[in-house]
């Protein structure tokens, strides 16, 4: 008897509840949308979308928001081409019982801006997902330049596209991501190396912002040893003997050795 009274306890209130967030559904489908609430997850100081811009996508993708039936508003496609924008990493769409239309989004991150051989300008994020360029800001990142071919006009504008992913035939852009993943990752590094350089052998040349050499990485391979070699000779080397500006380059490229040649 006891059973029985327990499982029909939690009949009559899955019963309740299904009736409750029924009439709620056909509350909100036909209640009029009031307004839209934007909040975007900065990164940093830097705004790639503003609320404005977001409005606009919204507005020009459902056409007027303002004052239509909630019924009438498809907040899974809103949700679904903000996810599509190249500056947004997530976004989540939803819509409260007194008509308002909650959009949160967060901002992609990036670490690198890519210029390429025919001087086209993009970002790849801390994801490996590719970012162009905007007018709202400039931020302050790693500079990679050189021989690099991959263009994103036409090969990476869709946040399906990875750099970590990308298996084009001889792409540099793996390596690229690889490398700037890891400064990124370090406070020290990503303080004192500003730029990477692409030679015509995909080889890898930092430039520091400390001192006058250049630093010679080759490829990625045993990368956290290279840095490991790079900071023991910052450390114990240059800072005991103030060499910092003597030598022209720093040779990383061979195992368990460093050669500097002066200038």
């Amino acid at each position: 008897m006891k059973r029985i009274l327990i499982i029909s306890g939690w009949i009559v209130l899955v019963a309740g509840a299904t009736v409750l967030l029924g009439f709620a559904k056909s509350k909100r489908n036909n209640t009029a949308c009031k307004s839209i609430d934007i909040t975007i997850k900065e990164k940093g100081t830097d705004l790639f979308i503003t609320s404005d811009e977001i409005r606009a996508l919204i507005t020009k993708d459902q056409d007027t928001v303002e004052g239509k039936a909630m019924d009438k508003i498809n907040l899974l496609e809103i949700e679904q081409m903000l996810k599509d924008n190249p500056y947004i990493i997530s976004a989540q769409v939803y819509a409260t019982l007194d008509g308002v239309i909650k959009v949160k989004v967060s901002q992609k991150n990036p670490i690198a801006r890519i210029i390429a051989s025919n001087d086209e300008s993009y970002y790849v994020d801390s994801a490996g997902y590719f970012m162009p360029l905007t007018d709202n800001c400039t931020p302050r990142v790693l500079i990679v330049n050189g021989y690099i071919n991959e263009l994103y006009t036409g090969n990476y504008q869709n946040n399906a596209k990875k750099m970590e992913t990308d298996t084009s035939v001889h792409s540099v852009l793996p390596s690229i991501y690889r490398i700037a993943a890891f400064i990124n990752h370090d406070a020290f590094w990503k303080a004192q190396i500003t730029q990477v350089y692409v030679d015509s052998a995909k080889e890898f040349t930092l430039i520091p912002r400390v001192g006058g050499h250049r630093i010679l990485l080759g490829d990625t391979s045993d990368l956290k040893q290279k840095f490991d070699k790079l900071f023991t000779l910052y450390k114990e080397g240059f800072n005991s003997n103030g060499k910092w500006n003597e030598y022209a380059t720093i040779n990383l490229k061979y195992k368990h050795q460093i050669i500097c040649t002066k200038k």
